[in-house]
């Protein structure tokens, strides 16, 4: 990501976080752990085009307040709604009514943007 990237962040919503491969917690560098830093990449972010991740609890009970730059978030959303119909009974049935992938979807395809 560029720092001249201005477009706004869009968070990503709680409910899909869990779908998303996370680095160990346990072993963020200081940078990372705080969110100066993207959560995958480790490039320095900006408040006003950096992704929130949320506030999670480290194995060793910090707070860490994750965030991410748009191109690493893509990739991450990517490869979560590739991978998700192999572990989702919805999906074997009927992907396009599961909420999960559908949001997913909507993400990755906002994140392009």
């Amino acid at each position: 990501m560029t720092s001249t990237d201005t477009r706004p962040p869009g968070d990503v919503p709680a409910a899909l976080l869990p779908e998303l491969d996370l680095p160990d917690l346990g072993t963020l560098p200081d940078d990372r752990a705080r969110g100066a830093a993207c959560l995958w990449g480790g490039e320095p972010l900006a408040t006003a085009t950096a992704l929130d991740l949320g506030e999670h609890l480290s194995p060793h009970g910090t707070t860490l307040f994750l965030r991410a730059c748009r191109a690493c978030a893509l990739r991450a959303v990517r490869t979560a709604h590739y991978y998700h119909p192999g572990s989702c009974e919805q999906c074997g049935d009927e992907a396009a009514l599961c909420e999960t992938h559908r949001g997913l979807r909507r993400l990755a395809l906002d994140l392009r943007r």
